[in-house]
């Protein structure tokens, strides 16, 4: 994973200068909520695009999972564009490479992520392999970046699974911080550090709207990415791995539907698209847009009643 050539870590957004809510005391107290959903929660970029065309600048922004990745780049100063790109290196730079050796190319991201993660356990034993890949990754894009001095106010979720318990982000290494929160169960490994065994937060929590109070928001809003899970045909559950993942599918939606309601200001956006299908990044980020522009008076309206 490379930076974007024209982003540098810990840069402040232009507009987050005039609306930094730590410096300036702005009443305007709202926050933006992004939950997770794999690749529906890349609609989140084509959220913040459309707030910044409309001088929206969430004074607030909490995340878990995608919505965490998300939502703390933007924080860090990288613009929706960027991230957009950056989307789509991780989704195609090493499945590219894999067509170039012509290794057959697994149908969901999934198969290919398993696939990868069993590699990296052999390259382990054989001492090929030191350290957290994704987390140098995520150092690479936002450096030494404290939370606390982000520009906006950023927090994001974990699990930690020594305690069983939520834990929240607030302060300390960003990169940490998003590494945690990304580790979803079976498919990316946990992050270890200060004696925890953190996964993906949408666990616990997909939608960390209090959080968003925690931090100050007086006034809450999420796009709603997740879909309601559909019933499965008892034929299909015919892999252990199947049904871990459909438990675990079960656990994130009922996560999302026991929070979202605790929301002042809810727009379905609703992409159809898998979890892992990353290959329609760029038509998901425009749906995400798209809904955000027709619902921009509501946000606006939403904005004005936060004190």
């Amino acid at each position: 994973m490379k930076q974007a050539e024209s982003t540098k870590p810990n840069k402040l957004l232009k507009k987050t200068e005039k609306n930094d809510s730590r410096s300036n005391g702005a009443d305007n107290k709202w926050a933006l909520v992004l939950m997770g959903g794999g690749a529906r929660g890349l609609a989140h970029i084509g959220v913040l695009e459309a707030l910044l065309e409309n001088d929206l600048i969430p004074p607030i922004i909490t995340g878990t999972s995608m919505g965490a990745i998300v939502g703390g780049l933007f924080a860090a100063g990288y613009l929706p564009r960027e991230i957009e790109e950056i989307s789509k290196e991780l989704s195609y730079s090493r499945l590219a490479k894999l067509r170039q050796v012509k290794l057959p190319i697994p149908d969901k991201l999934v198969d290919y992520l398993l696939l990868e993660s069993y590699q990296k356990r052999l390259l382990r034993r054989m001492g090929l392999e030191k350290g957290d890949a994704l987390e140098k990754s995520l150092r690479e894009l936002v450096g030494e970046v404290l939370i606390e001095d982000l520009p906006v106010r950023f927090g994001c979720n974990a699990v930690d699974l020594v305690s069983g318990r939520e834990v929240s982000f607030t302060s300390g290494k960003l990169y940490r911080a998003l590494r945690a929160s990304m580790a979803f169960p079976f498919v990316i490994e946990p992050a270890c550090f200060s004696g925890m065994l953190l996964v993906d937060g949408g666990l616990l929590n997909n939608v960390p709207i209090r959080l968003a109070r925690e931090l100050g928001a007086s006034k809450v809003f999420v796009p709603d990415v997740h879909r309601p899970l559909k019933k499965m045909p008892a034929r299909s559950f015919d892999s252990t791995f199947i049904m871990v993942h459909r438990l675990i599918q079960v656990v994130l939606a009922d996560s999302t539907d026991g929070k979202i309601n605790e929301a002042d200001l809810i727009i379905n956006i609703n992409p159809k698209v898998d979890t892992f299908d990353f290959t329609k990044v760029s038509r998901v980020v425009r749906l995400g847009k798209k809904v955000t522009q027709e619902n921009i008076e509501a946000l606006k309206n939403l904005v004005a009643q936060a004190t």
